[in-house]
C-alpha cells in the first residue's frame, strides 16, 4: 500500500461563470522513501494538487489516503491534529519564527503536536548536525544564509517522523549553488528516514533529486519520468538551454 495515494481527484473553481478545472481526475501514488517531482508551467495546477494531498483543499470528487486514512471524511478537527502529525511541509518563504532560535524553531512542531521530551530534543539536535547547522543552533534565522534557513525548514518537517513530506518551491528564493544543496538534502533525508516525498518545483534542474517525474499541464499529468536517464535528461536539457540563453 503507498503511503500517499490521490484517486481522481479534480478541483474546480467558476471565474466569471466558466468552469476552471485546476486539478482534473488526476491519480498518483507515493511510496515510503519515494521523492516524487511534481512539474509544470505556471498555472498548470501543482501547487493546488499539493494542497489537495496535504488537505489544505479538499477535492469536488476523487479522494486523497495517507496510509490508508481517507483526508475526505475527516472532521475539519480531526483533518487539522491529521496534518500536524502526519505531514511535514518546506515552503518557498520558511516561515520559521524570527524571535526563536534555529533548535527552538524546530522544536516549536514537536511543541505544537504535544510530542516534545528529552528524546524529541536529541532527535532535533541530531537532525541539525547532520544538517551541517550543529554549530547554528543557537542563532536567529537573521543570523543565517538563504541554504541554511531553509535547511532549517527541512529539520522542522521532519522531527516530528511525519509519513510524508510536502516542498512547495523550497528553492526559488536560492542561487543555483544553495538550491542544488538543498533539495540534494531533503532527497538524502526521504529516501534514510522512509518518507514519502512531494516537491512542487518551478525549476527542472531540481529533478534530478528525485526518483519519479510527473509533468502537469492543464490540470492533468501529461507526462510521467520514471527511468533515470530520462530524469537526468530533463535536468541537463534544462541547464544547457539556460546556459544558452545566458550567452546568447
Amino acid at each position: 500500500m503507498s503511503t500517499l495515494e490521490a484517486r481522481a481527484v479534480s478541483k474546480i473553481y467558476e471565474m466569471n461563470g466558466a468552469e476552471i478545472r485546476a486539478v482534473d481526475n488526476l491519480s498518483l501514488q507515493v511510496g515510503d522513501g519515494e521523492f516524487v517531482a511534481l512539474v509544470g508551467p505556471s498555472g498548470s495546477g501543482k501547487t493546488t494538487m499539493l494542497a489537495l494531498l496535504a488537505g489544505l483543499l479538499l477535492p469536488d470528487a476523487g479522494e486523497v489516503l495517507i496510509n490508508g486514512n481517507s483526508l475526505r471524511t475527516m472532521s475539519k478537527a480531526k483533518l487539522a491534529a491529521f496534518r500536524l502529525s502526519q505531514i511535514g511541509f518546506t515552503f518557498q518563504s520558511n516561515n520559521l519564527v524570527p524571535y526563536l532560535t534555529v533548535q527552538e524553531n524546530v522544536e516549536l512542531m514537536l511543541r505544537l503536536n504535544g510530542t516534545f521530551d528529552k528524546k524529541g530534543r536529541e532527535r532535533t539536535i541530531d537532525l541539525l548536525r547532520r544538517l551541517d547547522l550543529g554549530d547554528r543552533l543557537g542563532n536567529l534565522p537573521s543570523q543565517l544564509s538563504g541554504g541554511q534557513q531553509q535547511r532549517v525548514a527541512i529539520a522542522r518537517a521532519l522531527v516530528h517522523e511525519p509519513s510524508i513530506v510536502l516542498a512547495d518551491e523550497p528553492t526559488a528564493s536560492l542561487d543555483t549553488g544553495r538550491a542544488h544543496q538543498v533539495v540534494s538534502t531533503l532527497a538524502r533525508l526521504i529516501h534514510e528516514q522512509g518518507r514519502a516525498g512531494v516537491m512542487v518545483s518551478h525549476d527542472l534542474r531540481m529533478c534530478a533529486y528525485a526518483d519519479r517525474v510527473l509533468q502537469m499541464e492543464d490540470g492533468r499529468l501529461s507526462r510521467v519520468l520514471t527511468e533515470r536517464s530520462e530524469i537526468e535528461a530533463l535536468a541537463h536539457v534544462t541547464h544547457a538551454e539556460e546556459h544558452a540563453d545566458a550567452l546568447a
